[in-house]
């Protein structure tokens, strides 16, 4: 209401660039951005259900865009889904980015 955000999500060129990140369904780069938002900065963190409802993302596609996220490199699912926990995540940002490789020079210089 008074236009002071209280979290922010900052994103870099190393993401957005990604060509994995590229392939992401926009419901999944949807749920990443609202994860990081939820996480406070935190590597670990908690992303419910409730949360996934609260930003949006419909229940009967949470879980497909939560494993598209974790096939992708960019979560590890600590715990959750099948427990009675609740769901905890991890970015995995060294997944992702150790794994990237590097595109030969296009063109001539």
């Amino acid at each position: 209401m008074d236009c002071v955000d209280r979290r922010f999500v900052q994103i870099g060129n190393s993401f957005l660039l990604d060509s994995r990140t590229q392939n992401l369904s926009a419901g999944a780069l949807h749920t990443y951005l609202c994860m990081a938002n939820e996480s406070g900065g935190k590597a670990e963190f908690e992303f419910t259900k409730t949360a996934a409802t609260k930003y949006g993302i419909a229940k009967t596609s949470f879980w497909r865009y939560v494993d598209e996220l974790v096939d992708a490199g960019f979560i590890n699912r600590v715990s959750g889904k099948s427990s009675q926990q609740p769901n905890q995540y991890r970015f995995t940002p060294e997944r992702w980015k150790n794994s990237q490789k590097i595109a030969p020079p296009s063109g001539n210089i």
